[in-house]
């Protein structure tokens, strides 16, 4: 087993988790809600878009995540 390549991919899960859950969590509704009640200036639509695609990262971090754990236990 490959110890670095083991913590590295805990801690990845753990860091994309925790985005998950702040992004799609009980706290994000709120601040969703909160945003579509303002109105939007131009500069806020490039914000959006900056949002959305970073939705995708938690995921991302697991699943890297989980890939260095496989290579730590087989020793890769």
């Amino acid at each position: 087993m490959t110890v670095e390549y083991m913590v590295l991919g805990v801690v990845l899960i753990v860091m994309g988790a925790v985005q998950a859950w702040l992004r799609h969590g009980p706290g994000a509704k709120e601040l969703d809600d909160a945003d579509r009640s303002e109105p939007r200036s131009r500069g806020a639509r490039s914000g959006r878009a900056w949002e959305s695609w970073t939705a995708i990262l938690g995921g991302v971090g697991i699943a890297l995540g989980i890939v260095l754990v496989v290579l730590g236990v087989l020793g890769r």
